[in-house]
């Protein structure tokens, strides 16, 4: 089968995917692994000190965060695959993962 386009239409690799697709992966790549390493820079301080959890408790919960954060694309990419495709997923997912991001920063 070939590859089709965001309408079902087959794709023209003159009119899709290459550099404009390649910025967009890079940028959200970018903006995910800042928003993911400058969580996980602070998130121990933060539990310790403003929420007052003993450093084992505080331990526990960064690691439960770091084992969620990485089995999540897996449920992404089946999502992907059976249901709504990989561009939707893609800027869906990175929305949610912005919003999510966001909505901690303020607490």
């Amino acid at each position: 089968m070939d590859a089709v386009d965001h309408r079902g239409l087959p794709a023209k690799r003159s009119t899709s995917g290459g550099w404009r697709s390649t910025y967009f992966i890079i940028g959200t790549e970018v903006a995910k692994r800042s928003a993911y390493f400058g969580i996980e820079a602070n998130l121990v301080n933060y539990l310790t000190r403003p929420l007052g959890q003993s450093t084992a408790m505080a331990a526990k919960n960064v690691n439960t965060w770091f084992g969620i954060a990485t089995l999540l694309p897996l449920v992404g990419a089946f999502v992907a695959d059976s249901y709504i495709g990989r561009s939707r997923t893609t800027v869906i997912l990175s929305l949610l993962y912005i919003l999510v991001c966001d909505l901690l920063s303020f607490y």
